[in-house]
């Protein structure tokens, strides 16, 4: 994939075309540590799982299958409050930022009304497991990334 296909995917993709992916989870009493709060671990297994429904699960159209291979170069994590067991769930909020050739931004927010508890922001890197190193994203995933791109991806 070239630089100039990768500008071509984010140019056809209109900002009614961007949405952020939605993922509800219910707090778990497994998830709670000794003070009664959603520990910081299980908090980042609420993002990945976000993350594992939003690139695997649903990733593509009808008829499409498209199996994105990142890892992840770094989790940043900021914690708002504590997040308590109430029976409404919890939504994780994505986006993609910062679309580049082989990486992009995760930003991912755990909210429950208008409380955030954490937001995370992660780099993602496309790899090559056979060659193990970085490779260019494909057109695909890059389609798939800016499904959920924000307005200023890949600036």
């Amino acid at each position: 994939m070239t630089h100039a296909l990768a500008a071509d995917v984010r140019r056809t993709t209109t900002a009614a075309d961007c949405r952020p992916h939605l993922y509800l989870r219910q707090v778990r009493m497994s998830d709670l540590d000794s003070m009664n709060h959603v520990n910081n671990v299980r908090l980042l297994e609420m993002i990945q799982d976000a993350h594992i429904d939003m690139f695997y699960l649903r990733p593509g159209l009808p008829g499409q299958e498209i199996r994105p291979r990142f890892v992840y170069a770094r989790h940043e994590l900021d914690y708002s409050e504590p997040l308590t067991l109430q029976p409404e769930p919890v939504t994780v909020t994505t986006t993609i930022g910062d679309l580049r050739r082989s990486s992009f931004r995760v930003t991912s927010r755990v909210t429950r009304d208008a409380r955030v508890f954490c937001t995370c922001v992660s780099t993602a890197v496309a790899y090559d497991p056979d060659a193990r190193c970085s490779r260019r994203l494909e057109e695909a995933e890059l389609a798939l990334a800016a499904r959920h791109a924000t307005p200023e991806a890949g600036r």
